[in-house]
């Protein structure tokens, strides 16, 4: 089998070269363990928090030459575990590989591996809606953002998977919501989702957009970014106004002190001028709760699960660097590592 190993750390944004494709033996499951055959992986960009030389933050560090990290969708192959049977579909963190040995019994905070109901949508949303990114979108807008019926809410990199599904649930309750996105097709991807209005933060106008699509500013700011959108956002925010914040992307790779001035001052008058709300949250904490009031929502049509996909395990390394230098895909961006049973 195939599996994808880490080959140098990252220096900034990740590279197809951080990473080398290994071929070793298919694992076998010993007691009360399941061997599992990957269908689907998320080339999630948090994974980048585990590619430091030095662990900047979060609870991860990989080692040069261990299996890539990351939320995997397969097929349980073999079972030695009764509560799980061959042919059964489940959602964990198996990694980059073709086949993975997983001990539900010895699981991490997450919990074991977790059934994925086909019924419901296809097996691919339980790394996408019905998984970690719908679990943080809503989150962002339900529980921290707190967003209510008439207030608009403002939400970069929307056309990704948190934000496209964040938008959503926005139009849901009653709000209105306004993406931020690179290019013309993802504003445009936006706007048939539902978002009321965007703006492309690649564009020469970009201020102007925003400043329109805004006209009485935002109650809530779901940030995903950081860099130069979180700080043209912020003079369009209202006074008490809220800001979860999931992500920061433009300093992914950053350490304590970043290239370029220091912004610090003016974000700080910022937050005292305007009585901001910030909090960083993490949206696995969301719990079940999320998940099936998105899967009604899902089941109503009153939300679209949106995906991008590539084919093939060595597709990955790729897909993943791509998330950090700019790409055309929206909603979630998966690799499809083999066919469904």
């Amino acid at each position: 089998m195939k599996q994808v190993v880490l080959a140098a750390y990252a220096k900034g944004n990740p590279k197809p070269s951080d990473f080398r494709i290994e071929e070793v033996p298919v694992p076998v499951a010993g007691e009360r363990e399941i061997l599992l055959r990957t269908l689907w992986l998320a080339v999630d960009p948090l994974i980048r928090f585990s590619l430091d030389e030095k662990l900047l933050s979060g609870a991860t560090r990989m080692e040069l030459g261990a299996v890539m990290v990351g939320p995997t969708v397969c097929e349980v192959a073999a079972s030695n575990h009764p509560d799980y049977a061959v042919g059964d579909v489940v959602e964990g963190r198996s990694g980059w590989q073709e086949y993975a040995v997983v001990a539900p019994d010895q699981s991490d905070y997450r919990g074991p591996p977790r059934k994925v109901d086909s019924s419901l949508a296809p097996v691919s949303t339980a790394l996408g809606a019905l998984g970690g990114p719908g679990q943080t979108a809503y989150e962002g807008i339900v529980n921290v953002g707190k967003v209510k019926a008439g207030e608009t809410v403002v939400i970069s990199a929307a056309a990704g998977a948190v934000g496209s599904i964040a938008g959503q649930i926005v139009k849901v309750l009653g709000g209105r919501a306004v993406g931020i996105a690179g290019g013309a097709s993802k504003c445009a991807a936006l706007l048939d989702l539902g978002f009321d209005a965007v703006a492309d933060y690649k564009a020469p106008d970009f201020a102007d957009q925003l400043k329109a699509a805004l006209p009485d500013g935002a109650e809530v700011y779901l940030d995903n970014v950081g860099g130069d959108v979180t700080l043209a956002v912020l003079p369009h925010l209202k006074r008490g106004a809220r800001m979860p914040m999931c992500g920061f992307i433009a300093y992914y790779g950053v350490g304590m002190e970043g290239p370029g001035p220091d912004h610090l001052p003016g974000f700080y008058r910022q937050i005292m001028a305007k009585a901001l709300e910030i909090k960083g949250f993490a949206g696995i904490f969301a719990g079940k709760k999320g998940l099936e009031d998105i899967a009604g929502w899902m089941k109503d049509g009153k939300i679209r699960f949106a995906e991008s996909v590539v084919e093939g395990l060595d597709a990955a390394p790729q897909a993943f660097s791509s998330v950090f230098s700019g790409h055309d895909h929206v909603g979630k961006l998966l690799v499809r590592v083999a066919p469904e049973a």
